[in-house]
């Protein structure tokens, strides 16, 4: 038994020192890294991830290591791993607080958040935004926040505003969505409560108005009509067009 666990010690110390050669044998910090940015441009993703972790291993300090850590974080990115981008984010933001680049940290795990329940076929089949994992699209509403709001003049600030106003309006329609299933379902006072969620959240949404007829049917419906009128008149007062304002009036 001594002899097999001298064997196997023996074995681990020459996997270490391989390792380990490999790593000294590496080169300089800037040839490590052009190696693994070519391998990123090329496509080879997790070639570029094992190339900039060997960066990081040799030379954990540096222009070219701090750098390292941002396209290892788009190269995650780029291979649907949003666990591991918002992870390489996160420690980016962390270790290099004062750094110019730290928008693009940010805006990298807008994007991740963003980009969950996607495939590759995304472009033939979209996804239904409002049927998706909502807090992935709260916490890359949070990310582009941070975003704009920290850094305003940021060459992706432009992106983030109309990303956010996106998922701003997908966010309510899952309300809506949500209020009409239970309307649909007769559980009234679950649509209302679900609509003055909806109103109270996401205020200037374009599905406001819709979720207003929502409500006052609801409130129609349980014979409350005082508040179906009240509710009628604010929706006029937003969309005077709309056809719920003819069709409940009736």
């Amino acid at each position: 038994m001594k002899c097999g666990l001298i064997l196997l010690s023996v074995a681990l110390l020459s996997g270490c020192n391989t390792i380990n050669r490999n790593i000294e044998n590496a080169g300089s910090a800037e040839q490590l890294y052009r190696s693994a940015k070519q391998q990123l441009d090329r496509g080879d993703f997790l070639g570029a991830v094992e190339g900039f972790e060997t960066l990081e291993a040799r030379y954990p300090f540096g222009n070219f290591t701090q750098q390292a850590q941002l396209d290892i974080a788009y190269a995650y990115l780029k291979q649907d791993e949003f666990d591991s981008t918002i992870d390489a984010a996160d420690r980016y933001i962390k270790l290099y607080p004062l750094s110019d680049s730290i928008d693009y940290a940010w805006y990298m795990k807008g994007i991740a958040n963003f980009s969950r329940g996607g495939s590759a076929l995304e472009r033939f089949f979209p996804r239904d935004m409002a049927k998706v994992d909502q807090k992935w699209l709260r916490d890359a509403f949070s990310d582009f926040d941070t975003l704009v709001n920290r850094f305003p003049d940021s060459t992706y600030v432009p992106d983030a505003i109309e990303r956010m106003t996106f998922l701003h309006d997908e966010m309510a329609r899952h309300e809506l969505e949500t209020a009409d299933y239970y309307y649909q379902r007769g559980a009234m006072a679950a649509a209302i409560n679900r609509v003055q969620h909806m109103l109270e959240r996401f205020d200037g949404s374009k599905h406001i108005g819709n979720g207003l007829a929502v409500m006052a049917s609801a409130y129609r419906a349980l014979g409350q009509t005082d508040l179906q009128q009240q509710t009628l008149r604010v929706l006029a007062a937003n969309e005077p067009e709309h056809p719920a304002l003819t069709n409940l009036k009736k």
